[in-house]
């Protein structure tokens, strides 16, 4: 039996400026953080203990290029009978190196193939792509102008108009195109990109409490980007430091691994 959900407005990170709740009340998740499994300073099990005392209802679990963390997040937090609902995710590398988030996945989706093709794999298995936070002007961010190239293609489920490293300017340029797009580009969503188990940085507000509701907000645009109430610590810098050696020398050894393992698999 899960332990009894805490009123949303007594948890550390629930919005201050929050609109009022709809009747079934307002659910937080955090829709974007890594673990050690990639680049990210928290093991899995650490990250769903800091989900649940913060007051999280929803965690995804969005490892660079693996779901393996998520796996075990997910496990994790059924062993310990958490609160918090952890969604298997991963944020996947194109060809472009543009990254896309997919959610509710059952199985890793391909890396470094073209943008249109990894929103496909994701959809495929019954999975929500996210566009991982746009237009920030480097690599791992797409741009506007393949963003709307890539939408005569396919659809998104949502993009993250909320994001710790978005800022103002930008912020309300993807807003704007959001809303602009929202038919082909989804629902706009908050989310963190956690490395060092700061979650709640950015939120998606939904009403309900559970995966499913926030799946159906999202599919019917219904979810609230908003930033978290909590101000988190800066991380030491141990911390900065396990981050940039799993970003530099952990994750390309992990991708050439995987890389290698998807050839295998085609050319068998």
């Amino acid at each position: 039996m899960a332990p009894p959900r805490l009123d949303p407005r007594s948890r550390p990170i629930f919005p201050p400026d929050a609109p009022p709740a709809p009747p079934q009340g307002w659910g937080l998740a955090e829709l974007h953080a890594h673990t050690s499994a990639s680049d990210g300073v928290p093991s899995p099990g650490d990250l769903v203990h800091r989900a649940d005392a913060l007051g999280l209802d929803v965690l995804a679990v969005t490892d660079h290029d693996t779901i393996d963390g998520a796996l075990r997040a997910r496990d994790i937090a059924a062993a310990t009978n958490a609160r918090v609902e952890v969604i298997v995710g991963m944020e996947i590398t194109t060809r472009r190196q543009d990254h896309v988030v997919g959610l509710f996945l059952e199985h890793p989706v391909p890396i470094f193939r073209p943008l249109v093709e990894t929103v496909a794999a994701i959809q495929a298995q019954g999975g929500l792509a996210i566009v991982a936070h746009p237009f920030l002007g480097v690599p791992t961010s797409i741009s506007a102008k393949r963003l709307l190239r890539a939408l005569e293609h396919v659809r998104f489920d949502g993009i993250e108009a909320e994001n710790q490293y978005l800022r103002e300017r930008t912020r309300a340029r993807v807003r704007r195109f959001q809303e602009a797009h929202a038919d082909r580009v989804g629902a706009a969503v908050g989310a963190t990109d956690a490395h060092f188990g700061d979650l709640g940085r950015a939120l998606t507000l939904f009403p309900g409490h559970t995966a499913a509701d926030l799946r159906a907000a999202i599919g019917a645009r219904a979810t609230l980007p908003a930033r978290g109430g909590l101000r988190h610590a800066r991380p030491p810098l141990a911390d900065h430091a396990r981050n940039q050696f799993r970003s530099l020398v952990k994750l390309p050894v992990m991708r050439v691994r995987t890389l290698w393992r998807q050839r295998r698999t085609t050319t068998l």
